[in-house]
């Protein structure tokens, strides 16, 4: 009788062309998934602008409430004008948890004098960062103060042309405070002047105007002094800002503006355009659709 025939035990395997097969499906489907998770960080750094931008508002709206008026752009007296000097980020931040920092800082408020470098002023604080600005937290080009995202609106928090104070309360905002702009953007890639003390070598280290555009296309340093002053932002499509009610709104690029304007007039253009009015406190003028 012949033995039982006997075959080789099976593999339990993948071939060569079922492992590509496999890898090309999961690489479409990862190509497929990494726009929509950009998608969701880009939305969530926003958000958290956002948040921060609230907070700056809260501050402000509860210095408001104590001295009677909003915290200067940029701290100055009739006197004396600093350079370097202390800037509207130092004076709320007893309001945004960051007293005891404040508190070292010893700020003479009174009678303005300039900030000393040191670790203290180079300290970085999180309210001041966009997360969408994944650059460090001091500004390497401005004696690594701490970095800060935001600037003022001058022409409500002052100091005047001649640098003179000028801080205006929330309820002497004649065209109502949901329609001027207290606080906006400014990212590290288009514009290098972001700290939270003003620096003696930019105004831009305190403030925005609105020139002919945010986010302008001719970005700086290609439009030199001029655009340095613009409110930038790496969101996609535009730039948060603060209104002076404390809402927080998206303004897209395309928002209407005075294309011929220049953004190192101050005060700012008063041609009828919605990004000027935002601006401008007391002109008068219907904002219009933004």
């Amino acid at each position: 009788m012949s033995s039982p025939r006997r075959f080789p035990p099976r593999r339990n395997a993948f071939t060569l062309i079922e492992l590509l097969v496999v890898i090309a499906i999961i690489a479409i489907l990862i190509g497929l998934l990494l726009p929509a998770v950009q998608k969701v960080r880009a939305a969530a750094a926003r958000m958290q602008c956002q948040n921060n931008l609230k907070q700056m508002g809260l501050a402000m709206h509860n210095y408001n409430d104590v001295f009677g008026k909003l915290p200067a752009g940029w701290v100055t007296s009739n006197a004396s004008q600093p350079s370097p000097g202390w800037s509207w980020a130092v004076i709320i931040m007893p309001y945004i948890e960051q007293d005891n920092l404040y508190k070292v800082l010893n700020p003479d408020l009174a009678t303005p004098g300039a900030p000393t470098v040191n670790a203290n002023t180079q300290t970085p604080i999180k309210t001041y960062k966009c997360p969408a600005d994944s650059t460090q937290d001091t500004n390497p080009l401005f004696n690594k103060y701490g970095w800060n995202n935001y600037v003022v609106n001058r022409e409500v928090h002052g100091p005047d042309t001649g640098n003179k104070p000028t801080s205006m309360a929330v309820q002497t905002i004649s065209d109502g405070s949901s329609n001027t702009i207290l606080v906006g953007e400014r990212d590290s890639i288009n514009n290098v002047a972001a700290v939270w003390v003003r620096d003696s070598a930019t105004s831009a280290s305190f403030e925005g105007r609105p020139g002919g555009s945010i986010n302008p296309v001719n970005k700086p340093p290609s439009t030199g002094a001029a655009a340095r002053l613009a409110f930038n932002s790496l969101h996609t499509g535009g730039c948060n800002f603060l209104f002076g009610d404390g809402s927080i709104h998206f303004i897209s690029n395309a928002i209407s503006a005075d294309q011929s304007a220049d953004w190192t007039a101050l005060p700012a253009a008063t041609g009828n355009f919605p990004l000027q009015n935002l601006i401008h406190p007391n002109d008068g003028n219907v904002v219009g659709n933004y």
